[in-house]
């Protein structure tokens, strides 16, 4: 059984809707649900129930893959799990595919033709619609790589509001959420680590940012690594961080 040390009183993190402009708000970007023997793996349901237990908003990112076939499990998982109202799906690619040909490396959303970047968006809001009965309102790119292609098919999809990541520069009418510096939760990625994180947080408020997202990768997460992340979340809790979810972004950033 997967170690669960989450046993601090829920607190009511939402926000009332109306920005406070002495809030810092924080995303938790978590990456790459799949299913696991037809189901939600054990280490993704420990996130949901930490969420349900401290009544804590998050996001996931959903590979677009994982739908396809008949898992009615994991469907029936992940549905429980939007049904709570604190956790967002968001559209995480298709199949999150790194290849080589010859000496030239491509990724799912970088390398790769207008053709093949808009089947993987489209396919991906598809079957998201058609199992979840959900349209995708953010996106983030496998492996956070894009290129200018990207932005032109995002230009095209008017139900994707907020880009994760994305392209500050050519933001394709979305809103671009960007990547904080030094405050990660992983450091080295797939690896929480507390102690790296404070000292990271501190040189990030030096910038006084109005909201931090961050990335982490819980099916990668042992119990260790779990307790860790546990202790960051617990952390920006005690410094009144307020948690949201993507789409709540835009307005409360302005």
């Amino acid at each position: 059984m997967l170690a669960s040390p989450f046993s601090a009183p829920a607190a009511d993190l939402t926000p009332t809707g109306e920005s406070d402009q002495t809030a810092v708000y924080v995303v938790l970007k978590l990456d790459d649900m799949f299913a696991e023997n037809g189901r939600v793996p054990p280490r993704w349901q420990r996130i949901a129930d930490f969420s349900a237990q401290r009544q804590l908003k998050l996001s996931i990112g959903i590979i677009g893959n994982s739908l396809e076939g008949d898992h009615p499990e994991y469907i029936a998982g992940l549905k429980q799990m939007m049904a709570t109202g604190r956790i967002e799906f968001w559209h995480h690619g298709y199949d999150h595919r790194l290849w080589k040909e010859g000496d030239v490396e491509f990724r799912e959303f970088s390398g790769t033709d207008r053709a093949h970047q808009l089947d993987h968006l489209t396919r991906t809001h598809q079957l998201a619609k058609d199992k979840l009965g959900l349209t995708f309102a953010t996106f983030g790119a496998p492996f956070n790589s894009t290129d200018a292609t990207t932005g032109e098919v995002l230009a095209e999809m008017s139900d994707i509001k907020v880009w994760l990541y994305g392209d500050a520069s050519s933001p394709a009418g979305k809103f671009v959420a960007h990547r904080p510096g030094p405050a990660n939760i992983e450091a080295p990625v797939h690896k929480p680590n507390y102690a790296a994180f404070v000292k990271g947080l501190e040189s990030e408020l030096k910038k006084e940012p109005r909201y931090l997202v961050l990335q982490g990768h819980p099916q990668s997460w042992d119990d260790a690594a779990f307790t860790e992340f546990v202790r960051i979340v617990d952390h920006l809790v005690a410094q009144g961080y307020v948690f949201i979810l993507p789409t709540e972004l835009p307005d409360l950033i302005n």
